[in-house]
């Protein structure tokens, strides 16, 4: 009877039907998700390429610090997919099927199955997460270095040098994100440089047509910050502003710890570690490999010490690509534990894990739904202060509660190009504090909003509260003798993100507001 259920054709078919639940398991998460708008980070990243196509320049016009393939690779994906709500859903359906083939071609013709499998615990996880870490830079760079990884497979086990660009593009991209997959595209070039020069082949082809690949889009980023005369600000956001926010908001070592791994993501380790000590077979360099994504995803999430959901994207994908990899590979054994290990962690994904996640995504239909009321419920205020005719007349004191999304989905150039409060409301002095303080102060006494939305989201406080105007004294007497309060709203509780609307004294906005007033 035993022997039956573990025969090679009821394996195979197990596997078949577990790969068709998953395809229905995708049109479960699309159908769940295609709603989202979008929140959080990227209209912030949306806007800044909206306010580059209007002539303003990165790091000195505008204040965003993040690397420059987050604004090209942004920019590229709103030139195929669109730049509107529906499109950005399309674009991560599109990466989460990069993704889950990516991890069949790393499992290659015997364990494809680690793809099926890997893929259907992270889509579940970020579907039950809900819209506002949907397409986050972390989950564009694990989605590249796994593909690039993919590709470094093929290139070894196919003996084809040239698939070593693409790997050295798609691990280049994924760097000019953050620095961190530096740490994987150095370990797997030197790992392909061992593994062909013990098998005989000649390495150095694949080594040069690799750093080919990433020399490719170094230069695409030096001609982007070129371009933009940029360069010389870039340095310095780099040098002064990006330590200043790396020491903010860090997590002590125990939470660090204790979030880096979800609590489902025992199961698969569980298994896969029990799968792989029943094996006889030596490491090899594929397994190598896997182990070095998972030890780049760890350090990458320890090194950032903010503890955030979607820093730990690249280990978890990482890790589970391991765990499928030994229980596809426990199912081809012949000995009869090692087949029943495999079965046991196909049936912990799919008849625990999976219900798992998908009470949580029934019980959570409105996920994220106060964070995505608030753009459009600002939008519609702002219609009704002017719309069009406030160009460069709206000033958003806000982090990534929405204003900038409102003023992206309008189309609205910013009074300034800042595109977050991050430093600017800090409880404590530093260089970089001052610098944006100044650089703020400079721009608007030039040229004062008429209408100023303050989000309640204060970042180094690490709560919600309008006091955080307070903590810069200056601005708050400012604000309160140039400006008048005329709407306060709130979505949700206490804790819930909210914002006030201020119109400038004497502005032809407030006239306007006194004879249509905002309700």
């Amino acid at each position: 009877m035993l022997n039956g259920v573990l025969s090679d054709r009821s394996l195979t078919r197990l596997r078949w039907i577990a790969s068709a639940v998953f395809v229905g398991l995708f049109a479960y998460y699309v159908a769940r998700s295609v709603h989202w708008p979008m929140v959080w980070d990227t209209p912030i990243m949306h806007y800044v390429n909206f306010l580059m196509s209007r002539g303003l320049r990165p790091y000195s016009d505008i204040t965003d610090m993040n690397l420059p393939g987050c604004y090209l690779t942004e920019r590229w994906g709103m030139a195929v997919f669109g730049g509107g709500d529906l499109a950005w859903r399309v674009y991560e359906f599109f990466l989460m099927a990069v993704l889950t083939v990516s991890g069949m071609v790393i499992g290659g013709s015997r364990r494809w199955f680690a793809g099926i499998y890997a893929a259907t615990f992270f889509i579940l996880m970020h579907c039950a997460e809900g819209p506002i870490l949907a397409t986050e830079r972390d989950e564009l760079m694990m989605v590249l270095l796994i593909a690039a990884t993919a590709l470094l497979f093929l290139s070894i086990r196919h003996r084809i040098p040239l698939l070593m660009l693409a790997f050295g593009l798609l691990s280049g991209l994924a760097m000019s994100l953050k620095p961190s997959a530096l740490l994987l595209d150095v370990a797997l070039l030197a790992l392909a440089f061992a593994v062909l020069r013990r098998s005989g082949e000649p390495a150095g082809r694949y080594l040069l047509w690799g750093l080919a690949g990433n020399i490719a889009v170094g230069a695409l980023m030096l001609e982007f910050l070129i371009q933009h005369q940029a360069l010389q600000a870039f340095l310095f956001i780099c040098l002064k502003i990006v330590p200043s926010y790396g020491h903010l908001n860090g997590r002590s070592p125990v939470y660090m710890v204790r979030h880096l791994m979800p609590l489902p993501l025992v199961l698969p380790i569980v298994f896969g570690a029990l799968a792989a000590a029943l094996g006889t077979r030596r490491m090899g360099w594929q397994r190598w490999a896997l182990f070095f994504a998972t030890a780049m995803g760890a350090l990458s999430y320890f090194a950032q010490g903010k503890g955030y959901l979607y820093h730990r994207y690249m280990f978890i994908m990482a890790i589970l690509l391991w765990a499928g990899w030994e229980i596809a590979e426990a199912m081809h054994r012949e000995d009869t534990r090692s087949r029943l290990a495999g079965v046991a962690g196909v049936a912990a994904m799919f008849l625990v894990v999976v219900p798992y996640y998908g009470r949580i995504i029934h019980r959570s239909p409105t996920v994220g739904q106060d964070a995505g009321e608030l753009p459009f419920a600002l939008q519609k205020d702002l219609t009704q202060l002017g719309g069009d005719s406030l160009q460069q007349q709206v000033q958003c004191m806000d982090l990534i509660n929405g204003c900038i999304g409102a003023l992206y989905r309008m189309r609205l150039v910013q009074n300034t190009g800042t595109t977050g409060d991050l430093l600017l409301f800090s409880p404590t002095d530093s260089p970089a504090v001052e610098y944006y303080r100044n650089w703020f102060l400079d721009r608007d006494r030039k040229h004062p909003a008429n209408v100023v939305v303050v989000g309640n989201e204060w970042f180094q406080h690490g709560t919600v509260s309008f006091d955080k105007v307070d903590a810069w004294p200056l601005y708050a007497a400012y604000l309160r003798s140039t400006y008048v309060q005329v709407v306060e709203r709130h979505f949700g509780d206490d804790s819930a993100p909210a914002y006030r609307i201020y119109l400038r004294k004497g502005s032809a906005v407030l006239a306007q507001e006194e004879i249509h007033p905002l309700h």
